[in-house]
């Protein structure tokens, strides 16, 4: 039987240094999260915590409620700034190194353009977020970055 090599170089989660954390704050990416702080402790990597505000949802809202978009918006930007460093706290209890990155647009574009920008080597996520509980399924962002991201995705559900 050959020997198992467990710290070989070309392995993922040996060479794994930069993760990637979308967050949402819903009970997947709460799942994601822990995976994710985990992996970065084995590895010793860093990991981006990032949350996009959907620009779409923000209008729709804002026209919804017939409130100005700026109005919303901004309340959106500070409800990401407290979810970023809810997860920022969180991951404090393993001594990691965190970098907070909020974005405004398409989930799942924001996320594969960070991802090959800041050459990722995995997303951890969970298997759908706060729009929707997939039971059978993937969540429409996570399925888009499964098919379009320049490295591993790990869906975490």
């Amino acid at each position: 039987m050959e020997e198992i090599m467990y710290h070989s170089p070309d392995r993922l989660f040996w060479r794994t240094k930069r993760i990637l954390l979308p967050v949402d704050g819903s009970e997947g990416t709460a799942r994601a999260a822990t995976v994710a702080y985990e992996l970065a402790e084995i590895t010793k990597g860093k990991v981006f915590i990032m949350h996009v505000i959907n620009i779409g949802m923000v209008h729709q809202i804002a026209t919804m409620s017939d409130a100005d978009s700026l109005e919303v918006l901004t309340r959106y930007l500070a409800n990401g700034e407290r979810l970023l460093e809810g997860y920022k706290n969180a991951a404090s209890e393993f001594e990691l190194t965190v970098e907070l990155v909020l974005e405004q647009g398409l989930p799942s574009n924001k996320i594969i353009e960070f991802a090959r920008k800041e050459r990722v080597d995995i997303i951890v996520m969970g298997s759908y977020g706060a729009t929707g509980t997939g039971h059978s399924r993937l969540g429409s962002s996570t399925e888009r970055v499964v098919r379009k991201a320049p490295c591993a995705v790990l869906v975490v559900k």
